[in-house]
């Protein structure tokens, strides 16, 4: 049965679960307009489900479709922070439902989880002014049993490796690890960052970055202290604020 994790409960999040819906994002951008409290909206399916830069996300039933909204959570300016506590989160999750660790599970800048070389989950972060209010919606999608085909990045599904794992145990460590992940970085960022780039893929090694306005290769080094990925490049140090991340020449 699909329930908070008792942290969660303890602290005061609310659930909505729904069978089905256009995407949960748009369930939760509803509640923030009319609504202060924390809570997490979560589908059995998503008929216009969506990821980064508007791309349509698979949704059939079976996998995890969440959405946390909260309300007034940071400053405007720190809100991109979010998307690495929200990082962290589901890489503890997945762990605690699957006894999976770094490195076989490790998060991928700026926002999927990997399961080996493949995506297993992804994060979508987004930032609305409600009357006055800053909120901030952070859409989770992982595939339980089954993952897409014909993809950018190669995909995968947890039931390839733990076949036990269910969609309602990963939402509840979900839950109680986005608390742990919040209280972290509410001491500040540098130790959300360190504990990140424990969990991260590959630091050292080649890859290729797609910015606006091309391609650029190096060195993945980390992130910086506001979380731009850094490479080392034939022109120097770079960093990177945005961009779709592939490894290897």
């Amino acid at each position: 049965m699909l329930s908070l994790g008792p942290g969660a409960l303890a602290a005061g999040y609310g659930l909505l679960h729904r069978a089905s819906v256009s995407s949960t994002m748009d369930e939760a951008r509803s509640h923030v307009m009319a609504s202060c409290d924390p809570c997490w909206f979560v589908a059995d399916e998503q008929t216009v489900g969506r990821g980064r830069h508007g791309r349509n996300w698979t949704s059939p039933p079976g996998n995890l479709y969440a959405t946390l909204a909260l309300t007034s959570p940071c400053e405007a300016a720190r809100a991109a922070e979010l998307s690495f506590v929200a990082g962290l989160a589901l890489h503890g999750a997945v762990s605690a439902a699957t006894w999976l660790s770094h490195p076989r599970l490790a998060i991928k800048w700026p926002n999927d989880l990997l399961l080996g070389h493949a995506k297993v989950a992804g994060l979508l972060l987004e930032g609305v002014q409600v009357q006055g209010r800053f909120a901030v919606l952070v859409g989770f999608g992982v595939n339980i049993v089954s993952a897409p085909s014909l993809t950018p990045y190669p995909a995968a599904c947890l039931a390839d490796v733990a076949q036990a794992a269910s969609r309602d145990a990963v939402f509840a460590a979900l839950c109680d690890h986005w608390l742990a992940a919040m209280a972290q970085w509410q001491d500040g960022f540098a130790a959300t960052r360190a504990a990140w780039l424990a969990c991260a893929h590959g630091l050292g090694s080649r890859v290729r970055i797609r910015p606006p306005g091309g391609e650029v290769s190096g060195i993945m080094r980390g992130i910086d202290s506001r979380g731009c990925l850094v490479l080392d490049t034939a022109d120097g140090e770079r960093t990177f604020d945005a961009g779709d991340l592939f490894f290897g020449d």
